[in-house]
């Protein structure tokens, strides 16, 4: 099996912790269940970059990734 390995800095992993945790929390708070989406964009090899949709969408920015 491949796995995708996607590697965020340590600012780009503490902004999207506080996205789920935030959009989570106000779920909980009006009992909805909206889950959330991550998407890998690529304009050509090097420029990638990656987006976190729940309630509204990060974008967070440069990013490595690969598969393995």
């Amino acid at each position: 099996m491949k796995q995708l390995l996607i590697t965020l800095t340590d600012e780009q992993h503490e902004m999207f912790t506080q996205k789920i945790q935030s959009e989570a929390s106000k779920n909980m708070e009006h009992s909805t269940l909206t889950g959330f989406s991550i998407t890998l964009k690529e304009a050509f090899p090097g420029m990638s970059w990656l987006t976190v949709d729940m309630n509204g969408e990060l974008d967070l920015g440069d990013v490595d990734w690969k598969i393995i």
